[in-house]
């Protein structure tokens, strides 16, 4: 029977440490950590910074040359074709041949001019299978250049050397802010769990302390010092604190699941959040917040993007009123010829030269033009006025989040000391209500005032919080440590799929 009672209180003592060990205090700081390595939020910003770096690449590759192999091997035909005779009719010949093509060249776009340069090597194979006709011929252009350059057009390198690089920083940019966004969404979902904890740990102490004065009432009106209506009174508290204690606890296991799905953690784990300790308390400049909103939110940039493609829209439409082309290449040219080797033998080479000037001119557009040029002067007049309105709103905005934060900085130490009241005022109305000096209205009273107190002290602290991370998304900047959040040294690194400070040059 020993043995029994003792493995039962071993496994008994074994189970309250597991139990401990599921229990997982966390701090505000550990949360939005939490959050930043692990939630949807970030991960899907971390995405958006890689495609937008790969973007970025792929611009720049397209400024670099090219080495390009292009060919038809084989193209090989056996059957009945038409053929042209020399006196213009037609006769069906059996053929059997094969063509076949290949061409290696250098190829580079000068971004200044819209100029395709292109250094090439090629050569053709012509084989005729036809029994009694099998020859085998070859010709090639051993060596020649081409150069092919639009006239009057758009050149879309000037464009996109003004408006990728500021699309990639703009990139950067929206980065730290999202991961600054999830911060705050972060902070918004510990402070309602610690809320909603705060709100269970009142209940259960309300419930408690209610089961107790419902038995005190019991015993005073068996000895005739209270009213059968008090007594009343004092069931009906205690019944709803036990339905409050229930609703609490319930409505934190819904705000535990949302904090724990959105920072990731996937351990079924009770959390236990921990309050910031205090507010800090420093000053917040609108002119000084403004300042680094405009040098550091991605809008200012997306603004310069907009204006530069509008302009670009402008230049699009005049360049669409006509269009030319002009194409010359000069290089050698080898006569056809029996041996491969002939292609590049230098007595079967002659300098051959092409050039070609393809143009298109509409003598009569209906207006098309016309039409094209001031839709494309109206949307940039368009693009200037919603820039205008973002603007001033933007403004506006941080102008309200700089006085909000004002605002509620001076109200936390307002809360806290209301709470500290509250807190002894309660504590002297319970002496006196067990001294029978007061009734159960007064304590009761005294009660919800405590409760209140508590509840808007934590829910200032939420503000404060709010509001701290608010302007941090809104300037890329910590007024709280005096320092940017956002480096233009810091680039997505793929080999290490990290973000790592470049060398900044000299």
């Amino acid at each position: 029977m020993k043995k029994v009672i003792f493995l039962s209180l071993a496994i008994f003592c074994l189970s309250q440490i597991s139990f401990a060990q599921q229990k997982r205090v966390l701090t505000l700081d550990e949360v939005i950590e939490l959050a930043k390595a692990n939630s949807q939020s970030a991960q899907l910003a971390e995405t958006r910074r890689n495609l937008d770096y790969w973007s970025y690449r792929v611009f720049k590759a397209g400024l670099k040359p090219q080495l390009l192999l292009r060919g038809t091997v084989p193209s090989y035909t056996n059957r009945a074709d038409a053929i042209t005779q020399n006196d213009g009719t037609v006769a069906f010949r059996n053929v059997n041949q094969n063509n076949s093509q290949l061409s290696l060249g250098l190829q580079q776009v000068l971004p200044w001019t819209n100029t395709t340069v292109s250094f090439e090597s090629n050569v053709s194979r012509f084989d005729n299978y036809l029994e009694g006709s099998e020859t085998t011929r070859f010709q090639g252009d051993p060596v020649g250049i081409t150069i092919s350059q639009p006239l009057f057009a758009v050149n879309p390198f000037k464009w996109d050397r003004k408006i990728e690089p500021l699309n990639y920083e703009q990139s950067k940019r929206a980065y730290v802010q999202d991961i600054e966004d999830a911060s705050r969404r972060a902070a918004s979902l510990f402070f309602q769990l610690l809320i909603e904890q705060k709100n269970l740990e009142i209940a259960e102490q309300n419930r408690s302390a209610n089961d107790t004065i419902n038995k005190i009432q019991q015993g005073r009106y068996n000895i005739g010092t209270t009213t059968e209506d008090e007594v009343l009174n004092a069931e009906l508290n205690l019944i709803t604190a036990q339905s409050n204690a229930a609703q609490a606890k319930l409505n934190v296991q819904s705000n535990t699941l949302d904090l724990r799905n959105f920072i990731g953690l996937t351990d079924d784990v009770e959390i236990e959040l921990v309050p910031p300790a205090d507010a800090p308390e420093f000053q917040v400049d609108y002119e000084e917040a403004l300042r680094y909103a405009k040098e550091n939110r991605e809008e200012y940039l997306d603004f310069k993007v907009r204006r530069l493609e509008a302009q670009r829209g402008i230049a699009d439409a005049r360049a669409a009123r006509f269009s030319a082309t002009l194409n010359a290449s000069y290089g050698y040219v080898s006569a056809q010829t029996a041996q491969l080797s002939g292609v590049y033998d230098g007595s079967n080479l002659a300098g051959g030269s092409r050039v070609s000037l393809n143009f298109f001119l509409p003598i009569l557009d209906g207006g098309r033009n016309k039409a094209r040029m001031n839709q494309a002067r109206e949307r940039l007049n368009l693009t200037e006025f919603n820039i205008q309105q973002e603007q001033v709103t933007f403004e506006q905005t941080i102008a309200t989040a700089v006085r909000n934060f004002d605002q509620i900085l001076s109200q936390i130490q307002i809360s806290l000391k209301r709470q500290e009241i509250a807190q002894r005022g309660f504590e002297v109305t319970n002496g006196r209500y067990l001294a029978g000096k007061v009734g159960i209205l007064d304590l009761n009273n005294a009660r919800d005032t405590k409760d209140s107190a508590i509840r808007n002290y934590i829910d200032a602290l939420r503000q404060y919080w709010d509001a701290y991370y608010q302007l941090r998304t809104l300037t890329l900047y910590d007024f709280k440590e005096g320092k940017l959040l956002y480096n233009p040294l810091l680039e997505y690194d793929p080999k290490s799929d990290s973000m790592v400070e470049r060398i900044q040059e000299k």
